[in-house]
């Protein structure tokens, strides 16, 4: 992409039928440009923008590039093959991809073409009973006449199809007033009109940023999105296509679920820019920074891999036992500065992310203290012998906490060290539980409940009430552990934290006072596993547990969920 003089844009309004449009973009005429976002919108939304057409809502304008020039573009649409592109002028889609695709998806998916793409079930069906728009899954030609199908609506022989169905009912007067409301339905999409915007003699640069600054307001682009869009160049360095590859690559590693947005941070620390630059389209269009990327994200993602490395030595398998992803951030500098650093450089990394991870210092930081700590690890790249200051080393940590939340940093701080205690499979012998491995396929599914329905019911939100468990078990962790053998057990609870005497405390019924022991037990281990980290130890026994962990993926089941039943756990997704 290269900058120059901006030509001033010829933008020509006008309204088309619904017809035509999905007629244009399915013989390719208007195109999705390989800079657009992905399709995400929900099997809800679909419905929504169908039942707007059929009342005659609007569903806003459609934005059009017009050009000669030939753009890398999208071969499909959802679930249709387009055509291929024409010579002479094309027009690329800027705005309204989503509500283009679901029109064309919906309107013109073939009888035998695939209906589940993008996670969307692509053939909808208009209930002639009912007046509603409807998903039938596996619904075949033989689906009743009263469900009309949406891809028949805007073909002439499809419709007609579908309307022979009707006749042949039985019941000519029901059939009657379907047939009469399937005309309602088939008139009501040829007629529909909508606004479509088209503008030319404008360069790649210029539609880019018109894009750009378009998904700036209203629906929010998602950070990676947009910088794609603003680097994009033409068959040289997509950014988008290797954010992908390199998340494919973090996943085999149990850290698929890190935030695209602490991937560029991490660029943007290669750039040596802002990482918690905002106005990523001033900065992305600048041509230094455009010529500097490629090299910037290979240093990056060289570095970032070097940190999970250190991490992984730790114990930190997944990202789900990932404190914070700025953790990532800044160590993935100091090895994109320092490959090879000494031991004493590694002994002040390690302490670093133990006191970071325990005092929950970045969850209390703002900003500019963020950065003066990133500054700090790049001069700690530089000369082994730096002192950091920035982070005190010698803070202490924050208290057990209060209850389980495995948004909490310090939460998962606590996992790390029951990880530690390599947990058996409660299946019995000495095969080992994989926590991170655990965690990035289940979620917090994989830290089972002991107790369903404690008494006291405080005990429920307990971390003495929580434990890693095999996949394959199902039900509340006490329930199994009743059926083991004193010998098994005598094995496996150390392994998970219990105290001594806990399968005497088993056998005589008492849950209530294993967890209160169980508790005391892993209080105590904790503060020695932190003596050996060189941590602190807290000023105080427990501290008000803070979801504040920004590798979280925000999914309201990693907070603590009240199981609703005895014997059964809550469903819980990763």
């Amino acid at each position: 992409m290269t900058l120059g003089q901006p030509k001033r844009t010829e933008v020509s309004p006008e309204v088309v039928f619904l017809g035509s449009l999905v007629d244009r973009v399915a013989a390719g005429k208007i195109r999705v440009p390989r800079f657009q976002r992905a399709f995400v919108w929900k099997q809800p939304d679909l419905t929504a923008l169908l039942d707007s057409v059929l009342r005659g809502f609007p569903i806003g304008s459609i934005l059009v590039w017009e050009t000669e020039r030939s753009i890398d573009s999208n071969d499909r649409i959802g679930p249709v093959k387009i055509g291929a592109r024409p010579a002479g002028t094309v027009g690329y889609l800027l705005d309204g991809q989503q509500r283009v695709s679901t029109l064309v998806g919906t309107l013109r998916l073939t009888d035998d073409g695939e209906p589940n793409v993008d996670q969307i079930e692509w053939r909808i069906h208009y209930d002639l009973d009912d007046q509603g728009f409807v998903t039938l899954r596996d619904a075949g030609a033989d689906h009743p006449p009263r469900y009309f199908p949406v891809r028949h609506l805007l073909s002439t022989a499809g419709f007609f199809q579908a309307c022979r169905r009707i006749e042949n009912l039985d019941d000519g007067k029901e059939a009657k007033r379907w047939l009469a409301e399937a005309d309602r339905l088939s008139s009501a999409f040829r007629d529909y009109q909508l606004p479509m915007i088209r503008f030319r003699d404008a360069d790649l640069e210029s539609a880019v940023t018109v894009f750009a600054r378009l998904n700036r307001t209203g629906r929010k682009m998602a950070a990676d999105e947009l910088v794609s869009a603003l680097t994009y160049d033409e068959g040289e360095f997509d950014l988008a296509r290797m954010l992908n590859e390199f998340k494919a690559e973090l996943r085999t590693k149990g850290f698929g679920n890190l935030d695209r947005v602490l991937l560029l941070r991490s660029v943007l620390a290669a750039l040596n820019r802002d990482i918690y630059a905002k106005d990523w389209a001033d900065l992305m269009v600048k041509p230094e920074v455009r010529r500097a990327l490629p090299d910037a994200f290979a240093a990056a993602k060289r570095g970032m891999l070097r940190a999970l490395d250190l991490i992984a030595s730790l114990g930190v398998t997944s990202d789900r036992l990932l404190p914070y992803g700025l953790q990532i951030v800044l160590l993935g500098e100091f090895y994109r500065i320092c490959s090879e650093p000494d031991d004493r450089a590694v002994g002040v990394l390690k302490r670093w992310f133990w006191v970071t991870s325990f005092t929950g210092w970045f969850g209390g930081v703002n900003s500019s203290q963020a950065r003066d700590a990133l500054e700090e690890i790049r001069r700690l790249a530089r000369d082994s012998n730096t002192q950091l200051t920035v982070v005190d080393l010698e803070a202490p940590a924050q208290g057990f906490p209060d209850r389980f939340d495995a948004r909490s940093a310090r939460v998962r701080a606590f996992l790390l060290y029951l990880a530690s205690l390599g947990p058996l499979s409660l299946a019995g012998g000495t095969r080992k539980l994989k926590p991170g491995a655990l965690l990035s396929r289940l979620g917090t599914a994989a830290i089972g409940y002991l107790w369903a329905n404690p008494r006291p019911r405080e005990l429920l939100s307990s971390l003495a009430n929580r434990m890693f468990v095999d996949e394959e078990l199902h039900g509340q962790v006490f329930n199994h552990l009743d059926g083991l053998d004193d010998d098994i057990l005598a094995e496996l609870l150390p392994t998970h934290g219990f105290p001594s005497d806990s399968s005497e405390m088993m056998r005589n019924g008492d849950r209530k006072g294993i967890l209160i022991a169980r508790h005391e037990r892993l209080m105590a281990g904790e503060r020695r596993f932190m003596q050996e980290r060189y941590v602190s130890l807290p000023t105080v026994d427990t501290s008000a547990t803070v979801a504040d962990s920004d590798t979280s993926d925000d999914d309201s089941a990693d907070a603590e969920v009240m199981p609703p039943t005895e014997g059964a756990l809550p469903q819980q997704t990763s």
